[in-house]
């Protein structure tokens, strides 16, 4: 599928989410998951990469800089690793786990600043 075709149906499908469910439910679909999806993607497809500024001209047109901005500030945070629903595994399981849940995080830390930089930027 077109990249353009991508996030000009995620935004039309935004408004509409903002229109029946409200603006915290269209900025945790278009920006919390789409979005920066779509930032994640564009790390090894050129293709999506060039479109970033058409997307994010268009973002902007259904959201205010400081809704985007409140958005972004919790946008992907996780819980604390919760050791207590390993009861009864393996040390060594629980350790993998929670080294991925750690690069897990880290990823969704570096993908929501560029998030920022590319929704908050004049």
């Amino acid at each position: 599928m077109n990249p353009a075709t991508i996030w000009i149906e995620q935004c039309d499908a935004a408004r509409t989410i903002e229109g029946e469910f409200g603006t915290q439910k269209a900025l945790r679909y278009l920006i919390g998951e789409k979005f920066i999806d779509y930032l994640e993607a564009a790390e090894n497809k050129p293709e999506y990469r060039s479109e970033i500024p058409s997307f994010v001209a268009e973002i902007k047109t259904i959201f205010e800089k400081w809704q985007l901005a409140e958005f972004l500030e919790t946008a992907r945070q996780t819980e604390p690793f919760d050791l207590s629903i390993y009861e009864d595994e393996d040390p060594e399981d629980i350790e993998r786990e929670r080294k991925d849940e750690l690069r897990r995080s880290a990823a969704d830390l570096l993908l929501v600043e560029r998030a920022r930089e590319w929704l908050l930027e004049d």
